[in-house]
């Protein structure tokens, strides 16, 4: 039987100035990577592929999450029933220095995490009321789940669907005990991870408010 998971879902979307392309291929097949990229040097893209460089960030992370979540990312300023958090951002240049070495995610995806600090930070500061978790804090950042150590677990026993080749890249989606769905974009001759997202069981990718 199947338990009840609390899902942290992240979705920080940076502002896109591209309305204009969009409309302009509402009507028209999206071109596929691999011709989005001819003539170019560029990465195989097809579901193997994709396959494989999931399981290459799973196991980057299954030996990088104690690292990780040993960094203090919230200090705690004072007393038990007074003190207030603030983001250390000290402590979130080491976290982002870790993915940025790692050469397994985009600049725009460390943006993004950048940037979701910053949102923390500034929704903390407006807190009136010191909560038992700090705002945007309680579950991991990459797998956005609280359950990181029985994912790693099932690690080996991922399943794959969905796979959709992109304008720059393409996506899948991955099965653990819950469902991400993976964006990589193709940057040189590599592929890269642009985006992490849960999957809800609609088949929508959640998005934190």
């Amino acid at each position: 039987m199947k338990r009840e998971r609390n899902l942290f879902l992240l979705g920080i979307t940076l502002t896109v100035s591209a309305c204009s392309l969009i409309d302009f291929h509402r009507d028209q097949e999206t071109p596929s990577a691999r011709t989005y990229f001819k003539g170019t040097v560029s990465p195989e893209v097809n579901q193997p592929v994709l396959e494989e460089k999931v399981r290459e960030f799973f196991d980057w992370y299954a030996t990088r999450v104690d690292s990780l979540v040993d960094i203090q990312l919230v200090d705690n300023s004072g007393v038990e029933d007074t003190g207030r958090y603030a983001v250390n951002f000290d402590s979130t240049a080491a976290y982002i220095r870790i993915l940025a070495n790692s050469g397994i995610f985009t600049q725009g995806y460390i943006e993004d995490k950048n940037a979701y600090f910053q949102l923390c930070a500034d929704k903390i500061r407006q807190d009136s009321v010191r909560t038992e978790s700090p705002y945007g804090f309680d579950a991991d950042l990459i797998l956005l789940s609280q359950e990181y150590e029985e994912d790693i677990s099932n690690f080996s026993e991922a399943t794959f669907a969905n796979y959709t080749e992109t304008e720059n890249g393409a996506s899948i989606d991955v099965t653990i005990v819950y469902t991400l769905r993976i964006d990589f974009v193709i940057q040189g001759d590599r592929l890269l991870i642009d985006r992490i997202d849960v999957v809800t069981p609609e088949g929508e990718t959640g998005e934190a408010e």
